[in-house]
C-alpha cells in the first residue's frame, strides 16, 4: 500500500515545473521566485477508510536563520494536509517513511496548509513570519485520509516563499488543544477537553478541527476574571475536514489568552460503525497560530497536560 514512485518522482528540493515531470499527479506550477518548491513521492494504493501519514526528510538544511512568509500546498484527492516541520535530528535527504511517534517527537511545527484538490496557502500577515533556525533540516509531513469507497494514488507538493532575513520579522507560534487518546464507541459519543492556560498568548488565526463523523464542535474561552466567550459553535460537515471555519484577528489587535484563562472544547460525533474510533481517524482539536513576540514557541494541551511541539 505504501510503495513509492520511481526515483525521478522524488524531487525533494527540486525547483522545476511539476508539469514536465514523469508521472506527477499534482502541478504546483513554477517555483516561487524567492523560495523553494518541494515535490513529494507518489503514495500508491491509498485504501478506502485508511489514514496515512508520511514523513520526508528533505535536502534543505538552513545555513542561516530563515523566515518563511507563506506555505502553499497542493494535494490530490484524499490529501488532508501538508505540514512543514524542522528538526535537528537529521536524516539522509529523501528518507521517506510512515511517521512514527519517535519521528514526530524529534520535529518542531513550522506551518501547515493543504487539502484535497485545493492549492491552499498559509500566509503570515503583516510583519509575521514562520521561522526556521540555522542548522535545522526541513521535514515534510503528509496526511492522506481516504473517506471514499475507492482506492486512490496520492501526492503532495509545497511551495515555500521566503522573506528577506535582513528585515525584522516577528515569529509565528502555535497553540493546539486536543485529546490524543480519543475513544469513540458506536452511537453519538461526546468528548470534553478542558485546559487552563499556562502562558499568555496572542492569537491571530484560530480553527476547530474534526473529521468525517463529526456532528458539532464548540470552543469556549473563559478569562480568569471574566465571562465565557464562545469562539466556535459549528455544525460540522465532512467538507470542513479539509476546509474548516476560521476566526482571524489583526496581529496588532490579537485575541488574547492569558495565563489562568480556561479553554473548553466539546465535540459530538455520529459513529455508525461497529468499532471504536480513535485519534487519527477522528479528532477533536482547537488550533491557533500566534504572535510569538516573546519567543514562547509552540504550545500544546493534550487532555489538560501542557507540552511543546
Amino acid at each position: 500500500m505504501r510503495q513509492l514512485a520511481p526515483c525521478l518522482a522524488l524531487l525533494v528540493g527540486c525547483s522545476g515545473n511539476a508539469a514536465s515531470l514523469p508521472e506527477n499527479l499534482v502541478d504546483p506550477g513554477p517555483p516561487p521566485e524567492n523560495g523553494l518548491q518541494l515535490i513529494l513521492p507518489i503514495h500508491r494504493g491509498i485504501q478506502p477508510g485508511s489514514d496515512n501519514e508520511l514523513c520526508t526528510w528533505t535536502a534543505q538544511t538552513a545555513d542561516q536563520d530563515l523566515y518563511i512568509k507563506s506555505v502553499q500546498a497542493f494535494q490530490t484527492v484524499t490529501g488532508h494536509h501538508v505540514v512543514v516541520y524542522k528538526t535537528q535530528s537529521h536524516q539522509p535527504p529523501g528518507t521517506t517513511r510512515v511517521c512514527t511517534n519517535e519521528d514526530l517527537a524529534q520535529v518542531q511545527f513550522v506551518a501547515a496548509a493543504g487539502g484535497e484538490g485545493q492549492a491552499m496557502k498559509n500566509r503570515a500577515p503583516g510583519n509575521l513570519a514562520f521561522k526556521i533556525e540555522k542548522g535545522y533540516q526541513l521535514v515534510i509531513n503528509e496526511h492522506f485520509l481516504n473517506a471514499s469507497p475507492e482506492v486512490h494514488d496520492g501526492q503532495s507538493a509545497v511551495n515555500i516563499e521566503y522573506v528577506d532575513p535582513n528585515q525584522t520579522f516577528v515569529p509565528v507560534g502555535a497553540l493546539a488543544v486536543g485529546d490524543s487518546q480519543l475513544q469513540l464507541p458506536p452511537g453519538q459519543p461526546t468528548a470534553d477537553i478542558h485546559c487552563t492556560m499556562q502562558e499568555d498568548v496572542k492569537v491571530w488565526l484560530a480553527i476547530p478541527h474534526m473529521h468525517n463523523y463529526g456532528l458539532n464542535i464548540t470552543v469556549d474561552h473563559t478569562p480568569k476574571d471574566g465571562a465565557a466567550k464562545r469562539l466556535f459553535d459549528t455544525a460540522w460537515t465532512p467538507e470542513m475536514t479539509f476546509r474548516p471555519p476560521e476566526l482571524r484577528a489583526d496581529p496588532e489587535m490579537p485575541i488574547r489568552f492569558n495565563k489562568g484563562d480556561q479553554l473548553a472544547v466539546r465535540c459530538l460525533w455520529n459513529n455508525p460503525t461497529a468499532t471504536v474510533l480513535t485519534f487519527g481517524p477522528e479528532m477533536c482539536i482547537f488550533f491557533a497560530e500566534t504572535v510569538d513576540d516573546e519567543r514562547k514557541g509552540n504550545l500544546s494541551c493534550d487532555r489538560g497536560r501542557w507540552n511543546r511541539f
